[in-house]
């Protein structure tokens, strides 16, 4: 089974990450690995902090305040929305006093570590024990794959994932971002860190269940994708599926997810196929909502001239490499919700729970995709 823990995800994104100082990616790593036990520790898990950041006003750019208990006591720590925006957040903490100096000291990362150590923590031996994990961060690192694989049992076929967005800049059709929820992270990192927990969901209840999956993604890291280059990744992978997620914004009072399938007056070529797909999908992520948000909404399962361009390229037979072929590629677009209304940036976004609530909506809809799969 690949390496599919939180912190084998965070460092996937942060070797496609630009910092200033790129050789000082292994050792901050292996920094973030001992302060959150590899990624275990509840602060990480459900608040996005591996470093153990407290709560300082000036973070407000990067991190919401929650209250934790740590080992030393109740205080106030840094909730992450997104691992891209702890990553950020990493770095304008150290740029802070008392860590003022640190860019003196670059030159190797034992430097670096030796010095903003034994500020970061009295502990004699911290910077050894840093030093020591930076092996097994380097190779986390360097495992860059956009594929990831349950490997034994009945085999249910190959799904692509496709985050909405990504980059600085309009690459092929797909604009860098769209919406910006209540909190002001972008949509682009929360489709990117849904997708994530969605194939890891894939992998593990996959594995559970004696299935047999491969995943791929067509982006694990901020940048731009065009959108018949997403699509095409369904024809080389040979997927059986393809499901892009985005985001949807609005008035603060709009709310509700909905799913788009390729309209036959669109060119599709297996309308009822697609839409029997997307139909599944939709139930598993309205049941998944319902279950963290009694008043979720269901915006429905609609063709893709109901949407807003009238037609998604991504769903495209001729993008999806469907043309020709007897089994076609299913394919099926979510917009998961409103991320401009309150309520749900608090449940899914910003609030102390949303972490658990992203996690439990996906893996309702990882069981639906996967009993679609196995049975198509």
């Amino acid at each position: 089974m690949p390496d599919t823990s939180l912190i084998a995800r965070l460092a996937q994104i942060y070797a496609g990450q630009g910092i200033r100082y790129s050789h000082l990616k292994t050792v901050t790593l292996a920094q973030w690995m001992l302060e959150s036990g590899r990624g275990t520790s509840d602060l990480a898990k459900l608040h996005y902090n591996f470093g153990g950041l407290k709560w300082r006003p000036e973070m407000g750019l990067f991190a919401t305040k929650v209250m934790y208990q740590a080992h030393d006591g109740l205080d106030a720590y840094c909730k992450f929305s997104t691992l891209e925006n702890f990553i950020s957040g990493y770095w304008a903490f150290i740029g802070r006093a008392p860590y003022s100096g640190w860019e003196s000291h670059v030159a190797t990362a034992e430097d670096y570590i030796r010095f903003i150590g034994p500020i970061y923590t009295p502990k004699p031996s911290y910077a050894d024990d840093v030093i020591k994990l930076m092996p097994e961060a380097a190779k986390l690192l360097a495992d860059g794959s956009a594929v990831a694989k349950a490997t034994t049992g009945t085999d249910i076929g190959t799904v692509v994932l496709d985050p909405g967005h990504g980059g600085e800049a309009k690459v092929g059709g797909s604009s860098p971002n769209n919406a910006i929820s209540v909190s002001n992270v972008k949509e682009k990192k929360l489709a990117l860190d849904f997708c994530f927990i969605l194939r890891d969901e894939l992998i593990k209840q996959a594995t559970a269940a004696g299935q047999k999956i491969q995943v791929v993604m067509t982006r694990t890291t901020d940048v731009n994708v065009g959108i018949a280059q997403r699509a095409a990744l369904a024809g080389t992978s040979k997927a059986k599926a393809f499901v892009c997620l985005h985001f949807n914004g609005g008035v603060a009072t709009a709310q509700g997810a909905e799913t788009f399938y390729a309209a036959a007056a669109n060119g599709n070529l297996n309308e009822a196929e697609d839409k029997a797909f997307a139909t599944a999908i939709h139930a598993g992520l309205i049941a998944g909502m319902k279950s963290i948000h009694p008043g979720a909404k269901d915006r429905g399962v609609k063709p893709d001239t109901q949407s807003g361009p009238k037609v998604m390229g991504v769903l495209r037979d001729t993008a999806l490499g469907n043309i020709g072929k007897s089994k076609k590629c299913l394919g099926a677009y979510i917009e998961a919700e409103f991320i401009t209304n309150p309520t749900i940036d608090k449940l899914l976004i910003s609030g102390p729970d949303a972490v658990p609530n992203r996690t439990k909506v996906m893996a309702s809809v990882a069981k639906a995709l996967r009993a679609h799969m196995a049975a198509n």
